[in-house]
């Protein structure tokens, strides 16, 4: 019997590819492992915007599946919806989320306002023109669309709008790209992760994010270098923690992540991070359709702690994309 071809496409690195950009490599290895151990041929392709070659590859090696690992195209994570429109349209199964699913939670104001209409608490976005002297609110600076928290750090904090735009700029200028400022919210981080079973949302142990040691007046954020940057002091005192909560309050977290994976259309595996606010306001900070599947990342530790190795993690991704199920957002509360 011929062994099952599983075609892993992943974003084209350049020289110049940042940690985070180059950490897709680590994934290829780590999935290939996964697969092979199931008795998988596996086939690693980069891609770039030359999605016709890559659909030619596809149609020509036939794959069982499609391992969609693209978290950009040439660095722009505004294209990522691209290459999973492209495999729907080829109709060939792939792993994770459709290209509406990513596109709506990918862009993080549409995202939100997506959310808040639909009764998620969500962090509300600083409007152009709403620069105010007496403006005291607390303010957090985001890139558009990049993720892995790329120039996030202590001074994307900001109180006042007119220091929110300026930083806005800064950042601009600094990575180029689309950034935006949003209400920064206190409390305490989760980040919460989701796996499909039969067809069905699985919520994984909360994961909340502790930050040890760290000065009061410093802001509680995993910047970029909590998450890249190994020999730093934020690497460190930034850890993972596996909680028990009080019944309702776990009750009411996993309920808000199961809301976002119907209300955007999830598929295969996802994570939702989230602030607890101490007076109880679950809010939602981002939806990630396809967060990374290395071994030492935060999905995989949470499966970890739900008893699921990571060779069966795996094996379930592919099993949901292998399940006839329908790609798109459903307008559901």
């Amino acid at each position: 019997m011929p062994r099952r071809l599983a075609l892993l496409l992943h974003d084209k690195l350049s020289a110049e590819s940042r940690p985070d950009e180059a950490d897709v490599l680590e994934q290829v290895a780590q999935v290939s492992a996964a697969l092979e151990s199931y008795g998988w041929q596996t086939r690693v392709q980069p891609v770039d915007l030359d999605l016709a070659a890559i659909s030619k590859i596809i149609e020509t090696e036939a794959p069982a599946c499609v391992v969609n690992l693209v978290e950009s195209l040439c660095g722009d994570g505004r294209l990522i919806p691209m290459v999973p429109a492209m495999l729907g349209h080829i109709g060939v199964p792939f792993t994770g989320s459709s290209s509406d699913a990513i596109h709506l939670s990918s862009h993080k104001e549409v995202a939100k306002a997506w959310m808040r209409s639909h009764g998620i608490a969500a962090p509300r976005s600083l409007r152009a023109g709403e620069v105010g002297a007496k403006d005291r609110t607390r303010w957090i600076v985001k890139s558009l669309w990049e993720h892995a928290s790329l120039g996030l750090d202590d001074d994307s904090v900001v109180t006042g709008s007119a220091a929110a735009f300026a930083r806005i700029e800064h950042c601009h200028l600094t990575y180029g790209g689309s950034w935006f400022a949003e209400e920064y919210i206190e409390g305490r981080e989760f980040n919460i992760s989701v796996i499909e079973h039969d067809g069905q949302p699985l919520v994984l142990p909360l994961a909340e994010m502790t930050f040890v040691d760290y000065p009061a007046e410093r802001p509680k954020i995993v910047g970029y270098a909590a998450k890249w940057n190994a020999d730093s002091t934020d690497f460190s005192a930034t850890q993972r923690a596996f909680v028990s909560l009080a019944e309702e309050q776990q009750a009411k977290l996993t309920a808000t992540v199961q809301q976002c994976w119907r209300l955007f259309g999830l598929n295969g595996y996802a994570r939702v991070d989230i602030r607890l606010h101490e007076d109880g306001t679950v809010y939602v900070l981002e939806v990630n359709a396809n967060p990374c599947l290395t071994r030492d990342a935060g999905f995989a530790a949470a499966a970890r702690e739900g008893g699921i190795d990571y060779d069966t993690m795996i094996k379930r991704i592919i099993s949901a994309a292998l399940r006839p199920a329908l790609r798109t957002y459903r307008r559901t509360g």
